[in-house]
């Protein structure tokens, strides 16, 4: 006879509980399975530290890829200014700086243009292109000692300032 029992709502039967152990099954033990639990927990757990570690790390590589591309933009600025002559080159810089801010292309070489032309007076003033064509030459300054300060100042030699320290106590 048939072995029919009556089975409550919500208790019907599973998959697993109608499964019986079959020999081909392999049991584990209760405690290596708990080992492999504690294993499996802690592996999520360095998971998730070593997800953090590399959130963190990106950021700090985005924060420095940053900060080095606005260091190579501040030392071309500072090149191009200083090779235009600027007088006083950190007004010059923080000009071209907003200038640059504003530009929907950052043009460095645009923006000292610009602020060259706009406001002369940070910039030194070139003779050999803004002279008259029939304007007298400049004399140039002969002065011995102002020449060897220059030299020593140059050059950061021992014996040019020796020599510069001479000629101004016999001046």
């Amino acid at each position: 006879m048939p072995d029919h029992t009556i089975q409550e709502p919500g208790n019907e039967p599973t998959h697993e509980q109608d499964r019986r152990p079959q020999p081909e099954d392999k049991l584990v033990p209760v405690s290596e399975a708990i080992r492999y639990r504690k294993r499996a927990q802690n592996a999520e757990q360095q998971l998730e530290q070593l997800n953090e570690q590399l959130h963190d790390l990106s950021n700090r590589l985005k924060e420095a890829d940053e900060t080095i591309r606005s260091l190579e933009r501040r030392q071309r600025v500072d090149a191009l200014l200083m090779e235009s002559e600027a007088i006083d080159l950190e007004a010059a810089r923080l000009l071209t700086e907003q200038a640059i801010a504003t530009m929907d292309e950052p043009d460095i070489d645009l923006a000292v243009r610009d602020l060259r032309r706009q406001k002369p007076y940070l910039f030194r003033h070139r003779h050999g292109s803004d002279s008259p064509a029939m304007a007298p030459g400049l004399t140039e300054d002969v002065n011995p000692t102002r020449q060897a300060a220059e030299q020593a100042a140059m050059s950061g030699n021992r014996r040019d300032l020796l020599r510069y320290l001479r000629l101004r106590r016999n001046r």
